[in-house]
């Protein structure tokens, strides 16, 4: 009889445990798993939201885009799917796929062909004997039609006009930022990147 009632004891203690680790299961399968990063670190989100950084000069000059004309934000909107904002003009922030760095470009007021670059309507340069339209990704000349070349998440470019000749050009590729990562969350040594206030676009 003893037996027996210790044997019912463990069996129940089985079932119970059988029951309350299938419960538990059950709980945390249906949990939504949480990231500290943005979407792009997270792999259960499907909403692309990649970062590039860049920086474009005119021979020696660096064109400054970190004026309110060329921001996203809650009262305007530059691009609906590729823009600058918070002031900073040198990421761009990328919220769908196949947008090239022209089009891009082209929200701001920058026109780019394979060969020319013409900003703000008012000045247009093009390849010729002695200067160049020149795109650099990563620290090496494109290879490709530049008007094609769409940015992935890190990427850091130049868009260059000058001789291709120019040793200052290894400058201004070293002055590229290296900021995309903090905000695409793919360097969490640096810390979280603050929320981004371009609009309902992208609120994170």
């Amino acid at each position: 009889m003893e037996k027996l009632f210790s044997f019912s004891i463990i069996a129940a203690l089985g079932i119970g445990a059988c029951i309350g680790g299938a419960a538990t299961y059950l709980f945390l399968a249906t949990m939504e798993p949480t990231f500290d990063f943005h979407p792009i670190a997270d792999p259960s989100s499907e909403e692309y939201h990649v970062h590039a950084d860049f920086l474009i000069y005119i021979g020696e000059e660096k064109i400054d885009l970190s004026d309110e004309q060329f921001m996203t934000s809650n009262q305007q909107t530059v691009h609906k799917h590729a823009h600058l904002h918070d002031g900073n003009g040198e990421v761009k922030h990328i919220h769908a796929e196949d947008i090239t760095f022209a089009e891009f470009l082209d929200s701001l007021g920058i026109t780019l062909t394979d060969s020319c670059l013409n900003l703000f309507t008012d000045n247009q340069y093009c390849s010729g004997e002695e200067n160049e339209v020149l795109l650099y990704v990563n620290g090496e000349l494109y290879p490709g039609l530049i008007t094609q070349y769409v940015p992935v998440d890190n990427d850091r470019v130049l868009l260059y006009y000058g001789k291709s000749s120019d040793p200052q050009i290894e400058q201004y590729l070293a002055n590229i930022p290296d900021d995309s990562c903090y905000y695409s969350g793919t360097c969490p040594e640096r810390g979280i990147a603050p929320a981004e206030s371009c609009g309902l676009t992208c609120e994170l």
